[in-house]
């Protein structure tokens, strides 16, 4: 009797090893941003007419854009893109919901979506991410919404090295419409830390 639960408590020992190794062994990266062009320390940007706040993360970024006119003015996602680290120029979408996105992608099977507008004085968030939807089949089983979503950067060592991001800046480009004509708003961030 006594082998038996010493026996227990040896095999719960165990499992309780390899589930804190188990997560011990694939601990996320943090990375520390900056927004370097144009510099500023708050991740944040404004001029007369529009603001645009970031918040980057290594699997996307969240943005709220504040419309400071007294006009509807739209993001043109269609020409919106993210310029990685090695100077590859990526689609990126804008919105809320990764799956619904996807969802409506598949449903429309429309490669560019609408833009969005944005009414006066008003602000709109959302997340962008790294639009490979177009690249892979989906609908009906073909393909699970969660695989399609392709982080920045990698978040764990099972996803790729992190040796070279340091240092290492990339762009982002949102296209405002504002009626009479489209502005560029071009964003270069750096990443100052992996760890």
């Amino acid at each position: 009797m006594f082998k038996s639960s010493n026996m227990k408590h040896t095999i719960a020992f165990g499992l309780l090893c390899l589930v804190v190794v188990g997560c011990l062994s694939y601990t996320p990266y943090s990375y520390r941003f900056s927004l370097i062009d144009p510099q500023n320390d708050t991740m944040s940007f404004v001029d007369s007419n529009i603001e645009f706040r970031f918040v980057p993360s290594s699997e996307n970024i969240h943005v709220a854009i504040k419309n400071k006119t007294d006009h509807e003015i739209t993001l043109v996602r269609k020409s919106a893109e993210y310029i990685d680290y090695s100077g590859e120029s990526r689609r990126i979408h804008y919105g809320l919901d990764y799956a619904q996105e996807v969802i409506d992608f598949a449903e429309t099977n429309d490669l560019f979506v609408p833009s969005l507008k944005i009414d006066p004085d008003s602000e709109i968030t959302g997340y962008i991410w790294i639009n490979i939807w177009p690249d892979y089949c989906l609908g009906n089983g073909r393909m699970p919404i969660n695989y399609l979503m392709e982080p920045f950067f990698p978040r764990y060592s099972f996803e790729g090295s992190v040796e070279d991001l340091k240092n290492s800046t990339f762009n982002l480009i949102l296209p405002i419409d504002f009626g009479e004509y489209v502005h560029n708003y071009t964003f270069t961030f750096k990443i100052d830390d992996v760890l």
